[in-house]
């Protein structure tokens, strides 16, 4: 092949190239024209559009998808966010929305906590199946808090079919109060689920009490 072709060989991919650069990046050929919005329960799929602000037509490829993920897990009822492209005009959320652990009362206003310990929807009530938990200062930094989440989530579901309340004074100081006006002192989160395993058993065995010590999973004490 003679310089001459070889020049013009080279131009014409250049303008190809050029052209494709310029469709993929710039004309609306490639631009969005549909959001997709999955996992989403709470939130509707027009609240997420209104939340992104990504004006139609906008090239795919030049969505910034961690910029918009940034900005929908600012919402408080979002735990994550994933956005994908689907060529050639869609883009993909997959939402994961925060699901209740417990409630708990914060100046007279119930909120939903997650298994984080973020306090993310105010109910009017305590919805059923979701435990009750009162600690002095609940949130995601609060050590009792955290504490108290990780007993709730160790609990078995016969024993949480009969709690009315987790008390969190400490880290180490969770009681478990159930129905009848029994209390089970539980400690500090370590070792949950023996400590539940041995709570359960109790109670399935008929053993009769006011109060569970089960604080040293090693000498349960009922009394």
């Amino acid at each position: 092949m003679t310089r001459r072709r070889l020049a013009v060989a080279a131009a014409v991919l250049l303008v190809l190239a050029g052209t494709l650069g310029w469709v993929v990046f710039y004309s609306s050929a490639l631009g969005l024209e549909h959001i997709e919005v999955r996992g989403a329960q709470s939130l509707s799929a027009a609240a997420v559009e209104e939340v992104l602000a990504i004006p139609e037509g906008t090239p795919l490829v030049r969505v910034d998808l961690s910029a918009a993920e940034a900005a929908l897990e600012n919402i408080t009822q979002i735990e994550s966010a994933n956005l994908t492209r689907d060529w050639p005009r869609t883009l993909v959320v997959q939402l994961t929305e925060r699901s209740a652990v417990a409630a708990v009362d914060v100046g007279g206003t119930i909120w939903l906590l997650d298994r984080f310990g973020v306090l993310f929807a105010q109910v009017s009530a305590v919805p059923e199946g979701v435990l009750s938990l009162r600690a002095a200062t609940p949130g995601p930094d609060d050590r009792a808090t955290s504490a108290a989440i990780e007993v709730i989530q160790a609990l078995t579901p016969a024993i949480s079919a009969i709690l009315v309340q987790v008390l969190a004074a400490s880290p180490t100081e969770i009681e478990l109060e159930l129905t009848d006006g029994r209390t089970v002192i539980w400690g500090g989160p370590d070792n949950s689920v023996r400590k539940s395993q041995i709570l359960a058993g109790l109670l399935a065995g008929g053993v009769v009490g006011t109060v569970y010590d089960v604080s040293s999973p090693t000498s349960a004490v009922v009394r």
